[in-house]
């Protein structure tokens, strides 16, 4: 390997980027098919930093807690955005699904155990393509009107299915194998597939599934505006980009839920002053922190409990392959083995980060980091070897897309791409835009080449429908591979758990020598940081605030 080139500027530039990226690390975190708690490594980091969990329990009612989010919505309709910040920021507790992830201390990050939520329980059929929810009676949605605390049915499962499928957005694709959807008895929802599929009810388990009352899907009251659910917590207040404000649901289906009497989510962009509000009691917990302030939080504030939370959206490098020379492979391939994945990681995120593969590693059928790794490494001199067999001996111009949207210092990350990049001969002018420009360029596919983050899908399939598969919801590569295509949607139907996971491996594989846009960066952590006197707080990679049904705060907490 050829040696790096030396550069002082780079430590300046990443110090400053790595706090707003671990915040963003805390927003952005969301796991894996086919019955599995974890993927191919088994290694995740899932580890108290400093301090010791609070106990679960008995749980103390009443008092609040404030907690903090790197960007606002651009909406409250779950269906109509894509950006994580619908569920993650603003509706994650206001919304219940027909079933849920299950987050507990027995399970570790990012665990894939799903349990009956909305649902009272549910069953799939011996060939895997019948899925029969069965609903829970009584259940309420919110006092406002115009639904005015009605009974949750079927029919509500009905118009949010029929919604998702008739809209553009990038949820159609989850559903595209729903050839039938029975809800003649209002307390069973029947879902007949079209093939079979193991890990339907991880499906249904995702941020995009949130259960939405009729009269929202018919137009009654404005969704974007908006958000009456059956979750344990109410909308009491939404001031865009400054804060949102929720009251506990008195007529919540689960018996003695939420614990707390409300809490609050400030919009806080900016990561030293949300490590500051920590600091002094206004934050109850946050994601801000990271290696590089580590220390000094510790010292300052060595009551914290802080955890190390591997996420499962990595950063990205994404090709237009309808763009010359990026239609080439070799040239794709050059440009991936400029990337030293691995000091990239240790400078942004320290020993908290993995390398990984098209799926991610930590989840069922992603390939392991290692051989990630070695089929696509840091090799600067076969890179330059590579441009030259693809016509480009003396190295090229690009215009790279990125956005400082994520969080000012973002630009960071890209800014050591283009130095990576520049050491064989491919220099990088970067076209640094607004958040909803970038989203919407891509969207377009008018771009080059492009820097950002992935949404961190909840299974192997989601991975591959939306990014691989040739018209896919967030395909925004141009790929279309007939034998890829095949093969994602030959996994799918595979009921035997261990030969759907070797043909996810061989997939990878696949992406990896063949296609490879987007190429994947790393996985980062979270170092998820709160008060002592906040207990069960055991949060999930998916998007969403569901866990605020379960937090209570004992009689230390200054808001009790």
């Amino acid at each position: 390997m050829a040696s790096r080139p030396t550069m002082l500027s780079r430590s300046k530039l990443t110090i400053a980027g790595a706090s707003a990226l671990l915040m963003l690390a805390a927003a952005c975190s969301g796991a894996s098919g086919g019955n599995s708690e974890r993927g191919a490594d088994t290694t995740v980091q899932d580890e108290t930093v400093n301090g010791t969990l609070p106990t679960d329990g008995p749980p103390e009612s009443g008092g609040t807690i404030t907690v903090n989010q790197a960007g606002d919505a651009p909406t409250l309709d779950p269906h109509k955005s894509a950006s994580y910040t619908v569920p993650a920021a603003v509706t994650g507790s206001v919304y219940s699904k027909l079933v849920e992830f299950t987050m507990a201390r027995d399970k570790p990050y990012g665990s894939m155990t799903v349990h009956p939520d909305l649902a009272e329980s549910y069953e799939k059929s011996a060939d895997g393509k019948t899925w029969t929810f069965v609903l829970r009676k009584g259940v309420k949605f919110h006092n406002i009107a115009p639904v005015n605390g009605r009974e949750f049915t079927s029919a509500d499962v009905k118009c949010t299915v029929d919604r998702i499928r008739t809209l553009p957005g990038v949820q159609k694709n989850l559903l595209d194998i729903v050839e039938k959807l029975d809800t003649s008895d209002p307390y069973k929802a029947i879902f007949n597939l079209s093939v079979p599929y193991a890990a339907f009810d991880e499906t249904m388990a995702s941020f995009y599934m949130a259960i939405l009352p009729c009269e929202g899907t018919a137009g009654l009251f404005n969704l974007a505006e908006v958000a009456i659910g059956t979750g344990p917590f109410i909308m009491q207040e939404w001031k865009r980009k400054v804060q949102t404000t929720y009251v506990k649901n008195p007529d919540y289906f689960i018996a003695g839920k939420p614990h707390l009497d409300g809490y609050k989510v400030l919009i806080m962009a900016d990561p030293a002053a949300a490590i500051a509000a920590l600091r002094t009691g206004e934050l109850d917990f946050t994601g801000s922190v990271n290696e590089t302030l580590l220390p000094s939080v510790l010292t300052s504030s060595p009551q914290l409990v802080i955890r190390n939370q591997l996420v499962f959206g990595p950063n990205q490098i994404m090709f237009n392959q309808a763009k010359k020379p990026f239609d080439d492979y070799r040239v794709r391939k050059a440009i991936s083995m400029a990337f030293d994945r691995n000091a990239f990681g240790k400078t942004f995120y320290g020993q908290y980060y993995k390398i990984t593969g098209p799926i991610p590693s930590t989840i069922f059928g992603g390939l392991p980091a290692d051989e990630a790794e070695e089929l696509i490494p840091y090799d600067p001199a076969g890179a330059k070897k590579l441009l030259a067999e693809a016509g480009y001996p003396n190295g090229l111009d690009v215009k790279m897309l990125t956005t400082d949207g994520y969080s000012p210092q973002f630009t960071t990350q890209a800014q050591w791409l283009q130095q990576d990049l520049k050491a064989i001969g491919v220099n990088v002018t970067l076209d640094i835009i607004d958040y909803a420009t970038y989203f919407s360029t891509f969207g377009a596919k008018d771009y080059d080449i492009g820097w950002g983050l992935s949404t961190a899908f909840l299974n192997a399939d989601e991975w591959l429908q939306a990014l691989y598969l040739t018209g896919g919801p967030r395909n925004w590569f141009n790929t279309s591979d007939t034998k890829l295509d095949a093969m994602i949607i030959e996994q799918r139907s595979i009921l035997d758990r261990d030969q759907r996971e070797k043909m996810l491996l061989d997939i990878n594989r696949y992406i990896l020598e063949h296609v490879l846009t987007p190429f994947m960066g790393v996985q980062y952590s979270s170092l998820t940081t709160q008060q002592p006197w906040v207990h069960n707080l055991f949060l999930h990679p998916a998007y969403s605030r569901s866990y605020m049904a379960d937090v209570w705060v004992d009689s230390n907490s200054p808001t009790r």
